[in-house]
């Protein structure tokens, strides 16, 4: 659980604003439909008006695909397959008979018990709920507006405090948390039976093949073989028909909404170091483009630009990157899940926990004043209609305020942060709900992510050339507004909806309800949040995912000479070169050691070739090292025990090693996964606190990176983790690792360096070497036969000397850190 702190002092003192949170919003108002709380006067009340037709849809169905109302998009199904009731953008949307096969479920384990003070409701199977303090259980569902009673008191909402069985799994009647295998369904059988599980068909997502699109604001209808049509400003698509005169939808009570002080990443207590760490680390990065590109299903050409602009963006401003955004909360999602380690994690958190408690306490507050507001409108009506003897038929001021529709307007994003959003909820769906996750992933299709960043690079050399500056984040704003204003709204709706979920509210109809409601907010929105609780359940994921892109909306530039501090490591920018190797063109990096320069306040990430060397010795010794993308060492020692030597760690922000059970000879990361070879060959993974053995055949050597694992087989040969399997590759070697690309990098028995390039081929790069370590794509280290550390440079196709030891041996990089181990078994961190 975190644990909330005071607030003053948590930030750095040059980011002391940051402190501010929201604390200086202001306050909404009534537009139409009730009383203007500021001024006392009965506003006149809102109505409908007719959508304005703007043309056809854009996009034609291909023959042999079909139309999907909820995407606007064509589909086909995979050859011999049928379309299912399941969501067209599920894996489930296609399906084709098999034979009819029944299997035992998994036990998971015990069911969890629920705290002290609270409820076991067997909803979902069984959860955990608490009331108030003086409140009991009413005969209302657990999850109502009025679960939870007092005499004399208005009805309460119940907190939701847990689950009995893990999201997703069986939650049995006998005590046990079970799983069916994948693609399996349950049956009406007992859990424990060997028909527990059932599955009668293959399923498989279906293929989109076009778009019926509108431009971004516009609405989409059938009708007429598809249309787009506008309504007015500040209303929305009714139920009505499209070309009936009540198609678009004044809301029955227009609102004004808060105005939030602003934030910004680099604003955050804790934003400058966790950025850093990120774009360091470059894995999380790594990951949200390629799921990108793989989405968009570019060529190899466009696939390699759009990696080179992303990270130049990341590089000259960082503050308006939202792929960084992205990147940096799968982080901060992590940290939640996990806990905080260092003193900028804790203050981010800390700072998040009370930014979504202040959101929450905001949208209260907007609530009570819209129900104020309509309430005394509507008094007021109702006095003049009686005195007048007149009373119109509809009167829109009469229907309760729909809360959701008007707070939206209260999480409403900037194009920035929505374009943040669509990345991390189309690609990181584990971090958001299951509705939000799906929507992500049609909208950030639609609108094309790196044609996005391109526009933004457009508008900053159409402004050079007009002979003015526009800032990167400036030209953001400007590129973002019109491709991600039709995503804005629905998002705004889905944000708003999670927040009134979590403090407590629904959109009743009787008004005793909403007054209970809206009191209840009140107070609930008093609570301090519990982040590691709220990301139990989906509304909990989106509540923090959306206040992180409000949070995080506003461009603000890093401090200079904090970012400065934070970014001069060895390790790639993501400059790129093309070299030629044996006929062969093979795509590396130039990794060169980075250099962090000032130009102004500005900060540029520069490449700086010839740097002074300077190895610091590390108390420790050691045979072998290696270093996981968060920057965490791993080490094989020298005192032996069974299976090798002795293993430690430690933590990048860590002055001491700890002792990890077990022993091997050899070891490498996996992203964060430690996988070593022991003394007889064996194959192990790190496993939470212990090793799980690996089939396969026996080993020397281990390569890995977070895309992929591969080994030196006893007998030279190499192999590549594919599944569950290894795949014989050709070649033989005796030392490998493995590039974030999730290329190999070899050394065999006469020196001679190999990578497995773009054409999947061995090339050989000149010099001879002893080992080999990779870090980001084509940042190659080796230890020369002299015993000298060297950096590939693909300018030059040759390897630069960086230090003059000529003692080591060994040599391990990874999260922007390089380490070596001497003849010795001395153990130095280059800094």
């Amino acid at each position: 659980m975190l644990t909330l702190v005071a607030f003053a002092g948590m930030a750095s003192p040059s980011d002391a604003t940051a402190q501010q949170t929201q604390a200086a919003f202001s306050g909404g108002h009534a537009i139409c439909g009730g009383l203007d709380l500021r001024t006392g006067k009965v506003l006149d009340p809102c109505g409908f008006e007719k959508a304005k037709y703007t043309g056809k849809a854009v996009g034609k169905c291909p023959q042999g695909s079909f139309f999907d109302i909820g995407t606007w998009a064509c589909f086909t199904c995979p050859r011999g397959y049928n379309r299912t009731g399941f969501a067209v953008d599920t894996p489930q949307a296609c399906s084709k008979q098999v034979r009819a096969e029944y299997k035992y479920a998994k036990r998971l384990g015990s069911h969890k018990s629920c705290p002290s003070g609270s409820i076991k409701d067997p909803r979902n199977g069984g959860e955990c709920w608490k009331c108030p303090s003086g409140f009991g259980r009413t005969l209302s569902a657990v999850d109502a507006w009025d679960a939870c009673g007092k005499f004399g008191a208005s009805a309460r909402r119940a907190e939701f405090i847990d689950r009995v069985c893990p999201e997703g799994t069986i939650t049995d009647l006998n005590g046990s948390c079970y799983s069916c295998p994948e693609g399996f369904r349950r049956t009406a059988a007992a859990v424990t039976a060997n028909n527990a599980c059932f599955r009668n068909e293959d399923l498989k997502p279906a293929e989109k093949t076009a778009a019926l699109t509108c431009k971004a604001g516009e609405h989409f209808d059938v009708i007429d073989g598809g249309t787009c049509w506008e309504c007015p400003e500040n209303s929305v698509r009714s139920v009505f028909g499209v070309k009936s005169n009540n198609a678009c939808e004044f809301t029955n009570i227009r609102w004004e909404a808060a105005k939030r002080t602003p934030n910004g990443l680099f604003k955050l207590p804790g934003g400058h170091e966790i950025a850093a760490e990120v774009i360091n680390e470059r894995t999380r990065i790594d990951e949200i483009i390629e799921e990108a590109i793989k989405a968009e299903k570019v060529s190899r050409t466009e696939a390699a630009k759009f990696r080179d602009e992303a990270w130049e963006h990341i590089r000259t401003g960082p503050e308006s990157s939202p792929i960084l955004m992205a990147a940096v909360y799968k982080r901060v999602f992590d940290l939640i899940k996990n806990g905080p380690r260092t003193k900028p994690e804790r203050d981010l958190l800390n700072y998040l926990a009370v930014y979504i408690q202040q959101s929450r306490q905001l949208a209260a507050s907007e609530m009570n004043n819209i129900w104020q507001s309509w309430t005394r409108g509507q008094q007021a009506r109702t006095s003049a209609l009686a005195t007048n003897s007149m009373h119109n038929a509809y009167d829109v001021g009469i229907a309760p305020p729909d809360l959701k529709g008007l707070i939206a307007n209260v999480m409403h994003l900037a194009p920035g942060a929505a374009m943040a959003t669509a990345f991390f909820g189309a690609w990181a769906a584990e971090s958001v709900s299951p509705t939000f996750a799906q929507l992500t992933a049609r909208v950030a299709t639609t609108i094309k992510p790196f044609k996005w960043a391109r526009q933004i690079a457009g508008a900053q050399k159409d402004a050079l050339r007009a002979g003015a500056a526009i800032s990167h984040g400036a030209a953001a704003a400007n590129a973002g507004a019109g491709v991600v204003g039709a995503f804005a709204w629905p998002l705004a709706v889905m944000t708003a909806s999670s927040v009134l979920f979590s403090i407590a509210t629904d959109n009743a109809l009787a008004q005793n309800q909403q007054i209970a409601i809206v009191n209840d907010a009140l107070e609930t929105a008093q609570k301090p949040v519990n982040l590691s609780r709220l990301i139990l359940t989906p509304e909990g994921r989106m509540e923090v995912m959306s206040n992180w892109a409000l949070m995080t909306q506003e461009y603000y530039k890093p401090n200079a000479r904090t970012w400065a501090a934070l970014m001069p490591t060895p390790s790639s920018t993501g400059n790129t070169a093309t070299i030629n190797v044996n006929g062969t063109n093979v795509v590396v990096d130039v990794p060169t050691v980075p250099s962090v320069t000032l130009e102004g306040d500005r900060v540029v990430v520069g490449k700086a070739s010839g740097s002074a060397p300077s190895w610091e010795k590390v108390a420790g010794a050691a045979h072998d090292v290696a270093v996981g993308s968060d920057g965490t060492v791993y080490a094989i020692g020298v005192k032996k025990t069974s299976g090798g030597y002795q293993m430690f760690k430690r933590a990048k922000t860590d002055s001491k090693w700890t002792r990890i059970i077990g022993g091997a000879l050899r070891i490498a990361v996996a992203g964060t996964e430690a996988w070593v070879v022991n003394d007889k060959g064996g194959i192990y993974v790190q496993s939470g606190t212990r090793w799980r053995r690996v089939s396969g055949p026996a080993a020397q050597d281990i390569g890995a990176s977070a895309k992929g694992v591969w080994i030196i087989g006893a007998d030279d040969k190499i192999y590549q983790r594919v599944g569950n399997d290894w795949k014989l590759v050709a070649g033989k070697a005796q030392r490998i690792d493995v590039d974030q690309d999730g290329r190999p990098w070899v050394v065999n028995n006469k020196g001679h360096i190999f990578v497995h390039d773009n054409n999947l081929k061995w090339q050989r790069l000149p010099g001879a070497a002893k080992d080999v370590a990779v870090d980001a794509r084509g940042a190659a280290y080796v230890v020369g036969t002299s015993g000298g550390v060297f950096v590939f440079n693909g300018t030059k196709r040759d390897w630069d000397r960086i230090s003059d030891d000529k003692d080591s041996v060994a040599i391990g990089v990874g999260g922007g850190q390089v380490w070596r181990i001497s003849k010795t078994n001395e153990t130095y961190q280059f800094r």
